[in-house]
């Protein structure tokens, strides 16, 4: 038998989908779907093809084939991938091992001269969103900066090293417009003060970045949902404004952002059709 307050919190889903609304991360926490979830919209001359991925690490993954398969099929005039703006690869292999579902987009966008851009709303937006929160400068970049262990743990299968460190200290320096912590060494000593029980930058879990959380959270997995409600509200306005305009659009997030995201596109976009 469900507890009751799964039965609430399973309750107030299915308000917030007859609302149009994201669905809250308490919400999704009891939404059982499969990965990856492909939802179609079509709306007048436009329409959404949206490829909510369980996030590729594997050139091999079977999701490759199948952006690759329904790229084809859609045939977008304008595309949008998570992840920023990743570099475009020579091959597809390549593209996929390097930057997964986000590498493979931008590899097929340029191959067929379609438009491809960020789903991302600003850096310094999402900054703005954690600072109006409550976060401080140094909190919102120890937590973007951390966030990347474990997936570069994930891509790579090895510890980031602090050559690979001073990179993302560089770049979330200047994307952020937060300069401090600025080296290893103070990026070990925030750690200390922010997160005592990290043994090493290098070694932050992705439990740490989960928006659900059932033990006490450490300020990143607050931190991860306040951001994560930023991006979905953007991307929701972003892709309904294209579809539109008559754009065909492809795009690509993680799964649970599009599972989230779903009753919003429909009360803007009109009913979807999952794809097996």
């Amino acid at each position: 038998m469900l507890h009751r307050r799964a039965v609430l919190s399973l309750l107030a889903g299915l308000a917030a989908c007859r609302r149009g609304r994201i669905l809250s991360h308490e919400e999704y926490a009891h939404v059982e779907h499969d990965t990856p979830y492909v939802l179609r919209f079509a709306r007048g001359r436009g329409a959404l093809l949206f490829f909510g991925a369980a996030h590729i690490y594997d050139r091999d993954d079977a999701q490759v084939a199948r952006i690759v398969a329904l790229w084809a099929e859609f045939r977008p005039t304008l595309a949008f991938n998570e992840g920023g703006d990743p570099q475009v690869e020579a091959s597809l292999v390549t593209a996929a091992a390097r930057f997964g579902e986000s590498g493979v987009v931008r590899f097929l966008a340029r191959r067929d001269g379609v438009p491809a851009a960020s789903i991302e709303p600003s850096m310094r937006a999402q900054v703005e969103g954690l600072r109006a929160s409550g976060f401080t400068d140094e909190q919102i970049l120890v937590f973007f900066v951390l966030r990347q262990m474990p997936q570069h743990r994930a891509r790579t299968g090895v510890p980031m090293d602090e050559a690979r460190l001073a990179e993302v200290l560089r770049h979330f320096h200047e994307a952020t417009g937060i300069t401090t912590p600025a080296t290893a060494d103070e990026l070990a000593a925030a750690c200390v003060r922010l997160l005592p029980p990290l043994p090493h930058w290098s070694e932050a879990p992705a439990a740490w970045f989960d928006p659900v959380f059932s033990a006490p959270p450490a300020f990143t997995n607050v931190a991860n949902g306040r951001v994560s409600q930023v991006r979905d509200a953007w991307t929701v306005e972003l892709l309904a404004d294209r579809v539109r305009r008559g754009e065909r659009v492809f795009a690509t997030m993680g799964a649970s952002h599009v599972v989230m995201q779903e009753p919003a596109l429909r009360a803007r976009l009109g009913r979807s059709k999952r794809l097996a």
